[in-house]
């Protein structure tokens, strides 16, 4: 079972392939592979320092959880826009995942520090 909830995020591609139109599949996809490696570099720099639980210990879970929480949230919000601008393609459809990327790399930093 572990295997599984280690990888628990994979769904979201499948999940982004219907939702999405055709000409914002790979970008949808490679949103998300990003993000889904993103996160588990900050899990293994959270591991490597030695702060799995955050620096204050405000919170019991571990980073994957919050990264996992975190990162779902910015999904569901991503494929959410997608859906509503199916008109929106090329670099303002590049501008706008490279700006949600970042919004969640720096949100799930905060919250894997606490």
């Amino acid at each position: 079972m572990g295997v599984i909830y280690q990888w628990l995020d994979v769904i979201w591609i499948p999940i982004a392939l219907f939702i999405v139109t055709k000409e914002q599949r790979l970008f949808a996809v490679g949103f998300i592979a990003a993000c889904m490696m993103m996160m588990r570099l900050q899990i293994e720099l959270m591991q490597e320092i030695g702060f799995d639980r955050g620096f204050t210990n405000l919170m019991t879970s571990d980073s994957y959880d919050r990264g996992l929480v975190v990162y779902s949230v910015y999904y569901v919000a991503y494929l959410i826009l997608a859906h509503y601008s199916p008109n929106t393609h090329g670099p303002v459809f590049i501008a706008g995942s490279i700006s949600i990327f970042f919004l969640a790399f720096f949100t799930s930093t905060f919250v894997m520090m606490l």
